[in-house]
């Protein structure tokens, strides 16, 4: 069973569009780790853990504990869940929002999870740069809190829902991603928990992104817009997404990033141009509105440092975390809300980009 979107979600659809082959990244050796254990998703309610949801139920765990502050997406997870053959899954819903760190403390030693998946984010690139302030309450407090209480309960495994964006990062939101995994990299020396990160390219058919926009701009009879004609991301299916971020927290053992193989880069305008051949309405301009603030022509997905030990299969790749100075971000979240708009983007990147002189390398 499968969540309605406005996107098709055939692998026949994805890889007419991305031109490659979908992954599946479960496998049946990693249903053991799951199987009678309480895993506990933040960001449930989403396009990404709603799905992540509805896998990690596959593999029959003891309880899955849904988070989420959005009331209506809680419940409408938590009663696909319920509704679904298997009674002897317990589903426990909980309305909690990420930045109250008494609160997360609280639900974690109430509920006492093995695997916490952590996919709640603001994700929205123009909205975190006209909104720092929020980036940094939910994105990097919001992670602290919630890494920081499964470390203190004892949680086995915890892992951070990351992008692409935040490799030597150029916008708010991907610096904010940055300066999470940043501080998820330090509770792994910490605590005995296994803290690990997944970066993620553009997720296919998740909310807000370019693919159910321009379906949009079609049924409307256009125009497609777009940034900039040679601009290039890397896409994945919500399925991959999901997979990816569960079979991480099966596999690491801490300290790592994964990224899921997802061959070359891809124009937006080549997907643009697809859609409105799969369309029945041929005669759709595209429209180019220029670069926005803070966008990159080109994303890479792990940086210099991170590649020193990397392993690499046919399926995904795995990078080293690099640890940071601390006090940095200590000092960040102590004096943030002082900062202006413009001076705290200023001081976002300048953390998230410690490692300026390196260039990342293409996979």
């Amino acid at each position: 069973m499968k969540k309605q979107t406005n996107v098709p979600q055939s692998d026949v659809f994805a890889e007419a569009l991305l031109q490659r082959t979908i992954k599946t990244t479960l496998s049946e050796d990693i249903q053991p780790k799951i199987y009678q254990k309480k895993v506990l998703i933040t960001g449930a309610g989403g396009s990404i853990g709603s799905e992540i949801c509805r896998q990690v139920y596959a593999l029959q765990p003891a309880e899955i504990i849904l988070v989420g502050h959005g009331e209506n997406s809680i419940y409408l997870i938590q009663h696909e869940l319920m509704n679904w053959t298997n009674q002897t899954i317990k589903i426990t819903a909980a309305i909690q929002e990420i930045q109250d760190k008494k609160g997360i403390r609280r639900l974690m030693e109430k509920v006492q999870p093995d695997f916490v998946f952590h996919a709640a984010a603001h994700k929205h690139v123009p909205l975190m740069q006209n909104n720092p302030h929020s980036a940094v309450a939910n994105n990097i407090i919001g992670t602290k809190n919630v890494a920081e209480a499964a470390g203190e309960v004892g949680v086995e495994t915890f892992v951070l829902v990351s992008t692409d964006k935040a490799v030597e990062p150029q916008n708010v939101m991907g610096a904010s991603k940055r300066i999470a995994e940043m501080i998820v990299a330090h509770f792994n020396h910490n605590y005995e928990t296994n803290y690990t990160t997944v970066r993620f390219g553009n997720v296919l058919a998740s909310r807000g992104s370019v693919v159910p926009l321009f379906l949009k701009q079609i049924e409307k009879g256009g125009p497609l817009t777009l940034t900039d004609p040679e601009m290039t991301r890397y896409f994945m299916t919500i399925e991959e997404a999901a997979s990816l971020v569960v079979k991480a927290g099966t596999m690491t053992n801490g300290g790592d990033i994964f990224v899921l193989n997802m061959g070359d880069a891809v124009k937006i305008k080549d997907i643009a141009e697809r859609l409105i051949t799969m369309s029945d309405k041929q005669n759709i301009a595209i429209q180019y509105t220029g670069i926005r603030d803070g966008e990159k022509l080109h994303e890479g997905l792990l940086e210099m440092e991170e590649r020193v030990q990397m392993e690499e299969t046919e399926e995904m790749f795995i990078g080293k975390a690099v640890i940071t100075a601390e006090y940095l971000i200590d000092d960040l979240l102590l004096n943030y809300e002082n900062l202006a708009k413009d001076a705290l983007t200023i001081e976002l990147l300048k953390i998230a980009n410690r490692h300026k002189a390196h260039i990342p390398m293409e996979v």
